[in-house]
C-alpha cells in the first residue's frame, strides 16, 4: 500500500450552486492529499471563455471560501461543458487514486465496501486501508450473488479480500463481511449505505467518464446520502 501521504483524492464541487457544501469529510482524511476541483457548468450552446470572463472572480472567491482553513488543499477551477470529462482529465493530471462525490459526514467510523470481483480490488483495498489507518474506522465488505450462483464463490471472494487487508497491515477484527444471495445488488448497496459513513466503490468500466457517472453507479450515488468514494482503475 502506498504511504498515506502518497494517496490523492479528487473532490469535485459544482461551484455555481448557490449553497456551497461544507465538505467536513475533507478534514477527516488525515494526511491524504486532496485536490479540490471547483467546476462551473457551462451550457452547451455557450462559449466557456465568455462565461469564465463573467463569473471567474466570483467562482474563485467561492472556491477559496470552501478551502478556507485548509491550506494543504490543491485548488483547481474549471469552466466546462462536460463535468464528467473534466473529472476524468483532472483526476488523470493530478494522479488521483480516487474521486469523492456526493454527501457529507462528520466522522469516518464505518466504511461500506461493495465488492464485485477481483477487478481493481488491489487498489480498492489500498485506498480503504489508507482511510482506515487515518481514521481508525472499521469496514464492511459486501458482495451480492444471484440466486442461481454458487454461494461458495462469493464467500471465497470475500475471504480473499479480507486477507488482502491483513496483508496491508489492517487487523482482521476491524473487517466484517456480508454476502447477499439473490435480489438486486444495487438495491442492496442503497439499503445498507445509510448505516455507514462512507461507501467505497471501484471503477470497472473502460473510462472514468462512464465509471464515475455511468448509469448504474450514478444511480447508486444519487440515491445514497453519504459520501461515495470511487477508486480509479489506472493500471
Amino acid at each position: 500500500m502506498p504511504p498515506l501521504d502518497e494517496l490523492t483524492i479528487l473532490v469535485p464541487v459544482d461551484i455555481s450552486e448557490p449553497e456551497l457544501p461544507t465538505l467536513g469529510i475533507i478534514d477527516l482524511l488525515g494526511p491524504i492529499d486532496v485536490v479540490l476541483l471547483g467546476y462551473f457548468p457551462v451550457p452547451i450552446q455557450a462559449d466557456p471563455a465568455l462565461i469564465k470572463h463573467e463569473y471567474e472572480a466570483d467562482a474563485e472567491a467561492r472556491l477559496v471560501e470552501i478551502a478556507e482553513g485548509r491550506p494543504e488543499l490543491t485548488e483547481v477551477l474549471v469552466f466546462t461543458h462536460d463535468r464528467s470529462a473534466t473529472v476524468d482529465r483532472v483526476a488523470h493530471e493530478y494522479g488521483c487514486d480516487a474521486v469523492l462525490t456526493a454527501g457529507d459526514t462528520d466522522r469516518i467510523d464505518e466504511i461500506l465496501v461493495p465488492i464485485r470481483g477481483d477487478v481493481n480490488l488491489e487498489r480498492i483495498v489500498s485506498v480503504v486501508a489508507g482511510l482506515m489507518e487515518a481514521s481508525g474506522a472499521t469496514a464492511m465488505l459486501f458482495h451480492s450473488v444471484g440466486e442461481s450462483a454458487d454461494r461458495s464463490q462469493g464467500e471465497f471472494l470475500l475471504r480473499g479480500a479480507v486477507d488482502r487487508f491483513v496483508d496491508f497491515g489492517i487487523d482482521r477484527g476491524r473487517i466484517d463481511t456480508q454476502l447477499a444471495t439473490g435480489g438486486d445488488p444495487r438495491a442492496g448497496i442503497v439499503d445498507r449505505a445509510g448505516d455507514f459513513d462512507v461507501v467505497v466503490f471501484g471503477e470497472t468500466e473502460p473510462s472514468l467518464r462512464e465509471r464515475v457517472m455511468g448509469d448504474v453507479l450514478s444511480r447508486i450515488v444519487e440515491e445514497i446520502d453519504v459520501p461515495a468514494l470511487i477508486v480509479r482503475d489506472v493500471e
